[in-house]
């Protein structure tokens, strides 16, 4: 329990990372102070495709723990019927 536990906090942190990264890209590029020009708009773009691709990659990490955890169940529950 308690590695599923550090898998949670270490996924939370990992998407508040994540999350702060993009404003501090936005912000440089003056998105959210509203300056934002079209020249910047690439940039822009960029730096949200890149945040997506991370939150992608971290939820792809989760639901490939969740299917471990599913076939070890399922291997669990055949030994149980064994006996």
């Amino acid at each position: 329990m308690m590695n599923d536990e550090r898998k949670k906090e270490t996924l939370l942190i990992e998407l508040v990372k994540v999350s702060d990264k993009l404003d501090v890209d936005l912000m440089e590029l003056g998105y959210l102070d509203g300056s934002s020009s079209i020249k910047n708009s690439l940039k822009k773009w960029y730096a949200k495709k890149k945040a997506i691709h991370e939150i992608k990659k971290l939820v792809h990490k989760v639901n490939k723990y969740e299917k471990e955890i599913e076939r070890y169940e399922k291997q669990f529950e055949n030994v149980d019927t064994w006996s």
